[in-house]
This record gives C-alpha cells, sequence and structure tokens, in this order.
C-alpha cells in the first residue's frame, strides 16, 4: 500500500485527529513522527506530504448535511442481556421475541460471536430471565435509556459517520454503554443520567448546523 494511502487510512480511522486537521489544530511534523511510530514507516516527508494533500473538511460538511435531515427518538426502560453463545439460548430468545411481537413490543436481537443481545423493555427482561437459565446469561443491564437518530439513507455509504455522532457524545463526557446500528437508524444505549444530556447535545449540533443555511 502507498504511504499516502496508509497515512489517509489512519487519519481516518482516528475522527479526532482528521478533526483537529480540518481546524488546523495540529503540529503535522509532530503527527507524522507519530504516525512513523504508529505505522512502522521511516519516511517522514512523505507522511508529512501525505498529511498535507488530505482533503480534510468534506466529511464534515456531508455529515452535517446528513445529521440536519435526521430525526431523534428516545426511550426510558430499556434492558440489555446478554447471553452465552449457544443455539440453545438463540432459540430461546427467538421464541420469547416471537410471542412480544404479538404486542408489538419493539425489541432487538443480535447475535455475536461471545453470544446474543438483547434489547428489551424492563418488564420483558424480566420474563426472558424466569424463562432462561440463570446460568446462561452473563449480564444484566436494567434501567437504561436509548436515543435512536433515524437519518437518510445516505449513511449507508458513507464512512466515518457513526463515528462522527459517537464522538460528539463522547467530547461532551457522554458514556455509550451499546451501539445498535442497521440500515438508517442508529441506536445508542446509555444510562438514564445521561440521556437528557445526550438528546440535548444531539438536538443542539442539529440546531448549530441549521442555523448556519
Amino acid at each position: 500500500m502507498k504511504i499516502s494511502m496508509e497515512v489517509e487510512s489512519y487519519v481516518r480511522r482516528n475522527p479526532e485527529v482528521m478533526k483537529c486537521l480540518g481546524k488546523g489544530l495540529i503540529n503535522l511534523s509532530a503527527l507524522s513522527r507519530d504516525i512513523m511510530r504508529e505505522l512502522n514507516i521511516d519516511n517522514f516527508d512523505a507522511i508529512e506530504a501525505a498529511l498535507k494533500r488530505m482533503p480534510i473538511g468534506y466529511e464534515k460538511n456531508e455529515y452535517e448535511g446528513i445529521l440536519s435531515k435526521s430525526s431523534i427518538e428516545s426511550y426510558t426502560n430499556v434492558s440489555v442481556l446478554i447471553l452465552k453463545p449457544k443455539s440453545e439460548n438463540l432459540k430461546l430468545a427467538v421464541n420469547i421475541i416471537d410471542r412480544m411481537m404479538m404486542n408489538y413490543n419493539r425489541f432487538r436481537i443480535i447475535q455475536g460471536i461471545q453470544g446474543a443481545v438483547l434489547v428489551v423493555n424492563d418488564t420483558e427482561a424480566e420474563k426472558i430471565m424466569r424463562i432462561i437459565p440463570k446460568d446462561e446469561i452473563i449480564e444484566v443491564n436494567r434501567g437504561l435509556s436509548e436515543i435512536i437518530i433515524t437519518s437518510p439513507y445516505s449513511i449507508t455509504f458513507t464512512r466515518g459517520y457513526v463515528a462522527h455522532i459517537s464522538s460528539l457524545l463522547a467530547g461532551n463526557g457522554i458514556n455509550v454503554i451499546q451501539i445498535v446500528s442497521f440500515y438508517t437508524d442508529v441506536t445508542y444505549i446509555l444510562s438514564v443520567e445521561d440521556l437528557t444530556k445526550a438528546f440535548q447535545v444531539i438536538m443542539n449540533e442539529i440546531n448549530r448546523i441549521n442555523s448556519k443555511k
């Protein structure tokens, strides 16, 4: 891979670096030396030249354009259950979810390598915990909240959009417990204490973007 491509890939993997580059807040020489160590590239001049040529700023404008057209919903009384990675547990979970669908209850189920994650309301979590054996449940977090950001279809091919929002929340001291991203929806699961602040941070950003139009 060419040095310029490696440098661009490094910067785009680090949203804070990209943000500071766009604002001219980074010493290019210092960043170049850091990239030399990180990527084990012994060519300071090529790295610095690649940083100077990077088209910084386009993504930010694109992110802002998408976010300004997004809608936001928030919910409380959310539970996250993590089950051991066994097919029997997943079958039980699917059967429970099937019954929940009849009552139009909201839910998410994500199968991962280390287990299955169920995101349901607190009431349904209690029912699930009575059916699935206790020793098959890795962890349970109840009394959480979530923010769902529904954006235009363009986010499906806009790289870094989720990282941009996550960075916005992290920069305001908000801890994200889980992220669930599917199609045009991005869900951030948070503590109830962080919900109001997170909602306000995102709305303030949308208002700031719209005020520039």
